[in-house]
């Protein structure tokens, strides 16, 4: 969307914040993706301070990865791919290498980590990462969840996991409904999916 949101040193981001300690990250359109200095959100233009654009399209979604407590790293979903960020340290800090230039994201909120896996929905399929990027097979229910979704409003899909039964639902609203009515659910245990009416 247009909307923008404005932290209080003036940097503005229409993505969104993720924090890869002692880094603050911003990232929104046009693939932008910026950092302040190691520990100083207030800095955003000394040298270990970086804004790159490493998408076409905008970066909907960041969250961070596995990478010790001196090696920062994160994810970073863009409409079209996956881009890891990783802590090299010196003037550039980070680096950026697309994993994926043929990923999809269905929404922001569709992103969930599970046992250091990284569970989402894409456009026509579901996909994870755990190293590299995986379509989770669905032969049950892909055409029920994908066919009844409404695409209008998919950016209020989002994700919750329940560790006691190994699942990860999907909340999302279904035919015409603008807020979320049904769920689809994948068993991380049994791997298997199935679905239910909220």
């Amino acid at each position: 969307g247009a909307s923008t949101l404005t932290i209080d040193n003036n940097v503005a981001v229409s993505g969104g914040v993720v924090v890869l300690h002692p880094y603050v990250f911003v990232y929104g359109n046009a693939g932008l993706i910026k950092n302040c200095s190691a520990g100083n959100i207030n800095d955003w233009v000394s040298a270990d301070a970086n804004e790159v654009n490493v998408a076409t399209g905008k970066i909907i979604q960041g969250l961070p990865v596995r990478g010790g407590t001196t090696s920062p790293s994160g994810l970073f979903w863009s409409a079209d791919s996956l881009i890891r960020a990783s802590y090299v340290g010196g003037t550039q800090a980070f680096q950026f290498d697309t994993i994926s230039p043929e990923s999809s994201i269905l929404s922001a909120a569709s992103v969930i980590e599970y046992d250091g896996i990284y569970y989402w929905l894409g456009t026509d399929r579901m996909l994870m990462f755990n190293g590299v990027v995986r379509e989770i097979p669905n032969n049950l229910n892909i055409n029920y969840f994908y066919d009844n979704l409404n695409r209008a409003a998919a950016q209020r899909v989002w994700a919750f996991k329940v560790p006691r039964f190994g699942e990860i639902w999907w909340c999302y609203p279904r035919g015409t409904a603008t807020e979320c009515t049904h769920a689809i659910i994948y068993n991380v245990r049994e791997n298997t999916w199935y679905d239910t009416e909220l």
